[in-house]
């Protein structure tokens, strides 16, 4: 006769803390919270010496951040639950975990490799201990093992949902992005590209000894930058990106005096031109496409936002390059609701949407955040160059009229919060300083900007 099984609900984490091992985890709390310590150091150190986690993590962001985080998770996932309460907050505790390692885009392997390091110090820990009686060793283990392996499911489950949900964004922001828009973007580029061009070969003909470095330029930012984001022809965006590394290459050479000087030269222009002609033909293939703009802003909605973040905070991990984001909420918005009416607000978000949309670099995003809150994420800017952004921002809504019916006109302001990317590979924490120096921003008089 086949045993009767328990239902899967029994093992779920908020399952596991009976009054039975809740009085196990008491009893033991003082040797938990001992390994605790002795079992996040064993993790970071095999963490830190494993070259294929240093895209995610620097011993500076481990000493800081992540190892206190690490302490503080396995202290609450170990300790006893004896209210519904505090198994709710454990479980959303282990489903925000996992959100954040989608946003990281932390392999799960990672992870699963990081619960077994510290369950098996765990395991060694109880075995070594003279003062935990053998009879209380195996409950000890048996209970343990259960809560990380049960913490681990939510994590996972949590992570596959946002990391799903990140890759069905990406593919919606390229499959939905306009034709029309791309065109006119590209057509920025290619100008930016054959300006550089056209300067590059007077100063040739002129005998100009300058240093030609593309990295910095417009469209060398938006092919690193953009590129990937709304083009799925991965051979295109490989080709492109070979021909603008070649470009750099051949540009080092004559600095270098390294051949030919003529020859050289040819090919540049030859690179610069095979650029223009791809770029092109991206635009040409994505005609058919629909709209991904906010119909009341032309702004990106914010729903796409995540995995363009995502990527920008990985390229500023690899490259050193910073990002910022400024926070961006109009004025006393309410009050313009409230008196000149709602088709009002939305004649006033039009206008200031259109102004941030053309005053931003090519390489920029803006996006509808929500209400009368825009986001707007500028790619390896610092802080410094952020400011200065954000005050022509400031001067360019100062600016606006604003037409309404019976010949009313007002003006709007607004507050803006910056921050710059600091290493850490959440990209909502630099959202949250942004949004905390926005609030300064308003509570310190409005119309202005914090950093």
């Amino acid at each position: 006769m086949l045993q009767k099984t328990q239902p899967l609900k029994t093992y779920f984490i908020s399952q596991i803390y009976t009054p039975e091992n809740n009085q196990v985890l008491e009893d033991h709390q003082l040797f938990i919270e001992k390994v605790i310590e002795t079992s996040v150091q064993a993790f970071y150190q095999v963490l830190l010496n494993d070259p294929s986690t240093q895209h995610f993590f620097t011993n500076e962001l481990v000493e800081n951040h992540l190892q206190k985080e690490l302490k503080i998770w396995l202290l609450q996932t170990l300790s006893p639950k004896t209210s519904k309460e505090d198994s709710v907050d454990l479980v959303n505790k282990q489903r925000q975990i996992g959100d954040v390692h989608a946003r990281i885009d932390v392999p799960m392997q990672l992870v699963n490799s990081a619960m077994t390091i510290i369950k098996h110090t765990f395991f060694d820990a109880i075995q070594e201990d003279k003062d935990i009686c053998v009879e209380q060793k195996v409950p000890l283990v048996i209970l343990i093992s259960q809560l990380m392996d049960a913490s681990l499911n939510l994590i996972n489950e949590s992570f596959l949902e946002g990391h799903v949900e990140n890759q069905r964004s990406a593919q919606e922001f390229r499959n939905r992005t306009s034709a029309h828009e791309l065109a006119i973007e590209i057509e920025r580029v290619k100008g930016s590209l054959f300006g550089w061009m056209t300067q590059f070969m007077a100063d040739q003909l002129s005998g100009d000894g300058r240093l030609w470095d593309i990295e910095h330029q417009e469209f060398s930012l938006w092919i690193r930058h953009k590129l990937g984001l709304i083009c799925t022809d991965q051979k295109s965006i490989s080709t492109i990106q070979m021909n603008l590394g070649e470009l750099q290459v051949e540009l080092s050479a004559i600095q270098d005096k390294n051949g030919n000087r003529q020859d050289l030269i040819k090919k540049i222009n030859a690179l610069a031109s095979e650029i223009g002609w791809m770029l092109s033909h991206i635009a040409d293939k994505h005609l058919d496409k629909a709209t991904k703009e906010d119909i009341l802003t032309s702004l990106i909605e914010r729903r796409f936002m995540s995995p363009i973040l995502q990527n920008e905070s990985q390229l500023a991990k690899k490259t050193g390059n910073p990002f910022s984001i400024l926070m961006i909420d109009i004025d006393n918005f309410k009050q313009i609701n409230d008196i000149h009416g709602h088709q009002a607000g939305d004649r006033v978000l039009q206008y200031v949407g259109q102004a941030l949309k053309l005053s931003l670099r090519v390489t920029d995003y803006a996006f509808r955040y929500g209400g009368e809150e825009f986001l707007i994420l500028m790619p390896e800017t610092s802080l410094g160059n952020a400011t200065l952004a954000a005050d022509k921002l400031l001067n360019k809504i100062r600016a606006i009229d604003i037409q309404l019916e019976n010949n009313r006109q007002i003006k709007v302001t607004a507050s803006i919060g910056i921050a710059e990317f600091d290493g850490h590979p959440d990209f909502e924490h630099t959202i949250k300083i942004a949004d905390e120096k926005l609030y300064e921003a308003k509570h310190n008089g409005k119309n202005r900007y914090e950093f």
